[in-house]
C-alpha cells in the first residue's frame, strides 16, 4: 500500500513539475519525462504486492480489455486531429484551439482516454490498491485538466468560453 501510496505522490509531483517547468517555458526538456511519468506511474502500480479482488476475473477482463483498447483508440485519435491540424504531438496546449475531431464532442479527449486506458489496466489485474489509489490519480488528471482550461481561457478568450459553451469537459453536452 505504501508503494501505491508514493506513487500518487510522484504523479503529484510530476504534474507540479510539468506546471512550473514546460508550461512555464523554464525547462521544456522536462515535457518527455513528464509525459512518461503521467503514462507510467499508474500503470506500473499494479505489479507491486497487494490484494486482488475477488470477482468473477473473466469479465473484469474482457471489460479492462475493451476499456484500455477504447481509450487508445481516443488517443489515436486525438493525436491525428493534432497532426492533421499542424500541431506537434508533443505540443504544448494553447498553441492551437484544436475544435475538430474528439474535440467537437469534449474539451480533453486525451486525458478521457488516458482515464479509460488506466481503468481498463487496474480491472485487468483486479488490484485493489491500485484501484483505490488511482481514484486519486483520476481526481488529479481533472485537476491538470481544469489548470489547463484556465490557461487556455487566458491564452483565448472568448473563443474559448465560446468552445466550453458548447462541449463538455470529460463528457459529451
Amino acid at each position: 500500500m505504501l508503494i501505491q501510496f508514493l506513487l500518487v505522490v510522484l504523479f503529484l509531483l510530476n504534474l507540479a513539475f510539468f506546471w512550473f517547468f514546460v508550461y512555464g517555458r523554464k525547462f521544456t526538456g522536462y515535457k518527455y519525462l513528464g509525459i512518461a511519468l503521467f503514462l507510467s506511474l499508474p500503470l506500473i502500480s499494479v505489479f507491486f504486492e497487494q490484494p486482488r479482488f475477488d470477482l468473477d476475473y473473466f469479465w473484469w477482463y474482457v471489460a479492462g480489455y475493451l476499456l484500455a483498447a477504447a481509450g487508445i483508440a481516443g488517443l489515436i485519435w486525438a493525436r491525428r486531429e493534432f497532426k492533421k491540424l499542424g500541431v506537434p504531438a508533443d505540443g504544448l496546449p494553447g498553441e492551437v484551439l484544436v475544435k475538430s475531431g474528439p474535440y467537437a464532442w469534449l474539451r480533453h479527449p486525451q486525458y478521457l482516454a488516458c482515464v479509460f486506458i488506466f481503468v481498463g489496466w487496474w480491472w485487468i489485474f483486479a488490484a485493489v490498491f491500485s484501484f483505490y489509489f488511482g481514484m486519486f490519480i483520476l481526481g488529479l488528471i481533472w485537476s491538470e485538466a481544469y489548470l489547463e482550461e484556465r490557461y487556455l481561457m487566458k491564452k483565448f478568450g472568448e473563443k474559448f468560453t465560446a468552445y466550453q459553451a458548447e462541449t463538455g469537459m470529460f463528457w459529451i453536452k
